[in-house]
């Protein structure tokens, strides 16, 4: 079993029964399959029946078709028509929470487009997103003046023109309410006068992260793997976090600025990078001279030698107001924020990199 399929069967804290309705002469297809999910946890029960010798029980648990597996945990019921183990650990994600997690990306500053199938489109990400049992759906906080109450996470994703502040108050009060927020800023275009995301970027500094406005030049040589000049940074270790724990693929950046952890902090809110390029790089500080073609590390200039951090990560414990309901024990909620100096690695015509679609 996978990574993530082993760490969902981990958390169990009750019995998960899952029971095959099918033909009995394909029994030992599913048992093949749901043994090592019977292994993954003690938690983990398992049951087959044939409808057509029990058709009472069939239609007792809606069965509508042969091949359906009934996931039940904690009297919740769900019903999945596929033994692959993606399906099945989503299908056990979705019965062990109840609901299934909504990311909304933002709209209105030229962001990237989770419909669009283009090469600088999200359509394939989003899908994939799906495929692990989120929902994933637009919003124009500018028109909505907040963020909505269902949003698990919110992604800002390449805007091209800054947010308004009313807009970056509505995600500070949502950061406030263990809300968790993915920013991917790109580069400010090569030899163009470009909008700076002042606001954007003021808040990624609250959070102990500063996004700067060099972009990240990469001479090990190693974008020349997937046809690529220096402009593309490769990333092939990522530093000790939760996020990219085991994590060892290589990711690829088309193009990316810095994002560095503030030291010592700020407002209590201690970052860590949690992706970095190769030693051989550096942060380029004249940006009319790449844009020209003239890449080479002079610390004179401003440039900073790397390995740089391309991406930034930090977590907080919330303090929500005190209720009749409020629990003493049991983890706190956590509000989470994430950097990224580059938006275009999640794009359809990126994700056939290594690494770019799990990251």
């Amino acid at each position: 079993l996978s990574d993530q399929s082993r760490n969902v069967l981990a958390k169990l804290d009750a019995p998960l029964q899952m029971t095959v309705f099918a033909q009995d002469t394909g029994f030992q297809q599913y048992r093949d399959r749901l043994k090592e999910f019977e292994y993954g946890s003690k938690q983990v029960k398992t049951d087959y029946i044939d409808p057509e010798k029990k058709p009472a029980l069939a239609r007792e648990y809606q069965i509508q078709q042969l091949g359906t597996i009934m996931l039940q945990y904690k009297g919740r019921t769900e019903r999945i028509t596929s033994d692959s183990e993606q399906d099945l650990t989503n299908g056990i994600i979705k019965v062990v929470t109840g609901q299934q997690k909504k990311v909304y990306f933002t709209q209105g500053h030229g962001e990237k487009d989770t419909t669009a199938t283009a090469r600088d489109g999200y359509g394939t990400i989003a899908a994939a997103l799906k495929a692990e049992n989120y929902t994933v759906d637009k919003v124009v906080i500018a028109q909505t003046g907040a963020v909505p109450d269902d949003a698990s996470v919110v992604v800002v994703a390449g805007p091209r023109t800054d947010l308004f502040t009313p807009e970056i108050d509505a995600l500070k009060k949502y950061l406030q309410k263990s809300g968790k927020l993915l920013l991917l800023l790109d580069p400010p275009d090569l030899g163009k006068t470009d909008v700076p995301l002042t606001n954007v970027i003021a808040l990624a500094h609250e959070w102990g992260m500063d996004v700067s406005g060099d972009v990240i030049v990469d001479a090990s040589g190693m974008g020349r793997l997937f046809g690529a000049g220096p402009g593309v940074v490769v990333a092939a270790s990522c530093p000790a976090h939760p996020i990219t724990e085991r994590f060892s693929i290589l990711t690829a950046f088309p193009l990316a600025r810095p994002v560095t952890v503030v030291s010592g902090g700020v407002n209590g809110h201690t970052a860590q990078a949690i992706v970095e390029s190769s030693p051989k790089s550096w942060a380029e500080h004249d940006l009319k001279s790449l844009g020209a073609g003239e890449v080479s590390l002079d610390t004179a200039k401003g440039d900073k030698a790397g390995p740089i951090s391309v991406a930034a990560a930090v977590s907080a414990t919330s303090t929500p107001a005190a209720g009749p309901d409020a629990k003493a024990e049991g983890p706190k909620p956590e509000t989470r924020v994430v950097v990224f100096g580059d938006s275009d690695f999640p794009t359809d015509s990126a994700l056939g990199i290594q690494g770019n679609r799990d990251l």
